[in-house]
């Protein structure tokens, strides 16, 4: 059995309140947040993912409980988001070269939109009307 490796990021967006974001943004485990200054809006914000499996996590440590919980990183970030910004969140990785995937996701304080790359291929065999095709596994 291989291991799962990933690369993964945001791109840069607005919050609402950076006190309140850094503190929820610390939270998030094997992650990096980034920085970009704009002149127009400040400082925006941003995650690089990958100092464990290098995926978008999904899960969170509490120490004081010694438990997990889930983590559910792109309905979390909703709330932090300013008004009229989004974020996007790509992630690609593989199980050795059996398994290789790759999503991505467009976050708005009121919607995510996901794709992952391999149901964007079996949309688009369907359409171009050749279904027939094997899976990128072995």
């Amino acid at each position: 059995m291989a291991n799962y490796y990933a690369s993964a990021r945001t791109s840069y967006a607005k919050m609402r309140d950076n006190d309140d974001f850094l503190s929820w943004a610390e939270t998030i485990p094997d992650s990096e947040i980034i920085t970009q200054v704009s002149e127009e809006h400040g400082t925006l914000y941003g995650f690089l993912f990958g100092e464990d499996c290098g995926g978008v996590p999904c899960r969170r440590y509490v120490e004081e409980t010694d438990e997990d919980y889930d983590l559910n990183f792109h309905t979390e970030i909703q709330e932090h988001l300013a008004t009229g910004w989004s974020i996007s969140v790509m992630e690609a990785g593989a199980e050795k070269l059996r398994y290789i995937s790759g999503h991505a996701a467009v976050i708005t304080p009121t919607k995510v939109e996901f794709i992952s790359l391999g149901s964007w291929v079996e949309e688009a065999l369907k359409k171009l009307g050749n279904p027939m095709s094997t899976l990128c596994e072995y």
